[in-house]
């Protein structure tokens, strides 16, 4: 009890507070020649996990996980016109560095004067990105940007991928309308495998402050690949790697699930329509996020029908931050993965953050073969840094 009342303490000390963000804000109109700014970013986890299934899995071990690192380039181009460019130079998936993706931020036209009093509510972006579908992403850990993230693990759906596109956003008065376009791939293809058709992505959105105390934010979000597309991508794209490092792997396997405690309709979908909508309430220092995400669609010639829930509650004091996640995702096979988080968090600084997260996580149905019936469970403490 000594220890309970000891915590809240501390708690109550704190001078920090943090907040949600979605979409970043206009690129200001200030300009006195081109500047660039360097950011970076790294993580570490501690991981204490433990595992169980019908079948023989890896021994995990108690211990460090692989350190990542980002290196982003933010470029000031003209008066409202920014590049972003970011790189892994280390993460789960891949040893070497690389580029991830980089896009232009358009939010004022100085080459076409006339045309600026319709960019003060449009935003033009272009490049290779993640499409801005649903607002699941705003909370999700990046290689090592985890700081958006309040727990260790992102969504067990996690729509993430960087597609050659470009999007029109307008805003105006909290209301946000966006449509764009992208090839549906993470690369162009090669040889007869050449990613010919665009997909659709769009979002509706209304944001506002109800009153000083209460913000309420609600969007709603469509994408849409056309019948025959030579395979899309939406979920199985983030190629640094899954959190939760090697769990479920069976002791037989070969190699490294890099995506392992994440289920979702995976990736080249022939057809796809897919839906989430999303709620956002802040209330003091409560937050409460949800999501309703179901997809359609057709991958190898085979009906895929995909559904997600989440719930997620954080209560920020100060500095510090608790809360719970509650996320389930099943397909039309009677299968599905339920997981719970428990955990908290405490800026030391902006830039610094330790979180704690505990995790349990179910399997059931027969899509996952070996592990049905299985789960893992246990505590993971992150270290973040980011700038």
């Amino acid at each position: 009890m000594k220890k309970v009342s000891l915590i809240f303490a501390i708690f109550a000390m704190a001078l920090i507070t943090s907040a949600q963000n979605f979409e970043q804000p206009k690129v200001s109109k200030d300009f006195d020649g081109v500047k660039v700014k360097v950011g970076g970013d790294f993580a570490i986890q501690l991981q204490s996990l433990d595992h169980e299934a019908p079948v023989e899995l890896i021994d995990l071990k108690h211990n460090f996980n692989l350190p990542t690192a980002n290196l982003s380039l933010t470029a000031k181009l003209a008066p409202g016109i920014q590049l972003y460019m970011n790189n892994y130079l280390s993460s789960r998936h891949h040893n070497e560095a690389w580029v991830e993706g980089g896009y232009l931020t358009i939010d004022q036209l100085p080459f076409l004067p006339a045309a600026n009093s319709i960019m003060e509510y449009l935003t033009i972006k272009a490049g290779v990105m993640n499409p801005n579908y649903g607002d699941a992403h705003f909370y999700r850990s990046n290689n090592a940007a985890v700081l958006n993230n309040p727990f260790v693990g992102n969504w067990i759906m996690d729509n993430f991928t960087t597609n050659p596109g470009i999007e029109f956003m307008y805003r105006n008065k909290g209301f946000l309308a966006l449509v764009g376009t992208n090839n549906g791939r993470m690369n162009y293809g090669r040889g007869n495998d050449i990613g010919e058709d665009l997909v659709f992505n769009w979002k509706l959105a209304y944001d506002t402050d109800i009153n000083e105390d209460l913000r309420i934010r609600a969007s709603f979000s469509g994408y849409h690949v056309g019948e025959g597309h030579s395979g899309s991508y939406l979920w199985d794209g983030d190629r640094a790697g899954a959190r939760y490092y090697n769990v479920m792997q069976t002791a037989d396997a070969e190699g490294d699930n890099f995506r392992s405690g994440r289920w979702s309709p995976g990736s080249g979908q022939s057809e796809m329509n897919s839906y989430m909508a999303n709620l956002f309430a802040k209330f003091h220092g409560l937050e409460v996020f949800g999501i309703y995400e179901n997809m359609k669609g057709v991958k190898r010639d085979e009906d895929q029908h995909y559904t997600q829930t989440a719930l997620q509650a954080i209560y920020r004091i100060g500095s510090f931050y608790v809360g719970t996640r509650l996320n389930k995702v099943s397909d039309n096979e009677d299968s599905k993965v339920t997981r719970t988080n428990i955990g908290g968090g405490w800026y030391m600084t902006n830039n610094v953050l330790v979180k704690l997260d505990y995790v349990n996580q179910e399997y059931e149905g027969p899509a996952h073969g070996a592990i049905d019936g299985g789960n893992f469970n246990g505590l993971v403490l992150e270290a973040a840094i980011s700038f």
